[in-house]
């Protein structure tokens, strides 16, 4: 068993090595959720700080009955700073984020007040990414995780399964030095800290 740990580490450590790096639109492909039943949104807009609004358990109340309907969030001076469609006092289909400057600030998805899909956000000023996440249908992370430092350089690059840390597993320093390279197998983390280069974790996985 200790033997085949080993063989699927090295494996991992093989396949992270070779550049090979799919397009953003195959990557969201093949992590989108399908099987989700389709919810009519009613076409109602209402203020957040409509006093109407109550929030009990998770669950949003609007004159005591669960809320359906657009819930829109604004800046003091008016401009939107936030909208969520909901549907049975949960989130449902798609909350959306703006900077008070007006840029786009997050795009998250859910389904039943579970986040599924594709969760991505960005900088205010520079327009970059900030972060990329993919959810399955039970709000687990699925795939890649992503997070940049405002600088543009790539921040933490995790991988997941069913809710799950698997395969390489990385973080970076601001300067775009490693910061932790490690691969997850059935749950346990292997490998070392603090080195650039794909490196053989057989000896620490075999003590």
């Amino acid at each position: 068993m200790r033997i085949l740990k080993v063989i699927i580490i090295s494996l991992f450590i093989l396949t992270s090595c070779v550049n090979q790096q799919k397009s953003k639109d195959e990557v969201a492909s093949a992590y989108k959720v399908t099987s989700l039943e389709e919810i009519s949104i009613p076409d109602i807009e209402k203020n957040i700080n409509n006093s109407s609004f109550d929030l009990i358990n998770g669950v949003l109340f609007f004159d005591g009955i669960p809320y359906a309907g657009i819930v829109n969030e604004f800046y003091q001076d008016g401009s939107i700073k936030t909208q969520s469609e909901y549907f049975d006092g949960k989130r449902q289909g798609y909350f959306r984020g703006w900077y008070m400057s007006g840029n786009k600030w997050f795009d998250r998805y859910y389904h039943k007040g579970v986040k599924v899909d594709k969760h991505v956000g960005w900088f205010d000023v520079s327009g970059s990414l900030k972060f990329e996440y993919y959810f399955n249908d039970q709000g687990g992370y699925e795939g890649s995780v992503k997070e940049w430092y405002s600088n543009g350089k790539l921040a933490k690059h995790f991988n997941f399964k069913n809710g799950v840390e698997a395969g390489s597993q990385k973080l970076w320093k601001p300067n775009g030095n490693i910061k932790a390279n490690f691969f997850t197998v059935e749950g346990e983390r292997h490998g070392l800290i603090g080195l650039k280069n794909c490196v053989s974790v057989m000896s620490d996985s075999i003590k």
